[in-house]
């Protein structure tokens, strides 16, 4: 037998983690019923399960469940509930970070950057905005920032690049603090 572990994020309200608390305990005392599918089938026939909430600004609550089962099913298909964050988003943060990193040493050398450098950057930080659900209220703003500053960088302008830089990464400081 193999054994599978998913991870489920996801940012509710109040009401909604006490609903899926309830829905739990009916699942453990065996009088759950669908609606706890809509959370997954793991839950169903997990070996060990971990949950923990993280009190978020604006009343939010973050739900983080490690689900370990033992048995040859293959995970649920993909749902809005199910943590894209281990899968796609952690690792490619990785990459973006070390593109990141390369974008400020250029800043603050006062040198422009590559344009193989910002091509990457910016193709990096478009996919960036298309992750839901993880620090959408800024990605508006992000995406114009980078934008201003891939202008003022192709446009020869090194106070311009380090200004628009500055920018951006006040963007990101900001939404990590929120967000992280």
């Amino acid at each position: 037998m193999d054994e599978k572990q998913i991870t489920i994020k996801k940012t509710l309200d109040a009401h909604q983690i006490a609903a899926f608390l309830r829905l739990l305990a009916a699942e453990l005392e065996g009088t759950g019923g669908p609606a706890i599918d809509e959370f997954g089938n793991q839950l169903h026939d997990f070996n060990k399960l971990k949950i923990g909430l993280i009190k978020q600004e604006g009343g939010q609550l973050s739900l983080r469940l490690k689900v370990k089962t033992r048995h040859q099913e293959a995970p649920v298909s993909t749902t809005e509930f199910t943590d894209i964050a281990e899968r796609d988003y952690r690792p490619f943060k990785q990459r973006l970070k070390s593109t990141f990193s390369e974008l400020t040493i250029c800043a603050k050398q006062a040198v422009l950057p590559s344009s193989e450098l910002l091509s990457r950057f910016m193709a990096e930080s478009q996919q960036l905005i298309s992750f839901p659900g993880f620090g959408d209220l800024y990605y508006d703003d992000y995406w114009q920032a980078c934008l201003g500053m891939e202008q003022a960088a192709k446009n020869g302008s090194i106070s311009a690049f380090q200004e628009k830089w500055a920018a951006v990464v006040a963007i990101k400081k900001a939404c990590h603090k929120r967000f992280k």
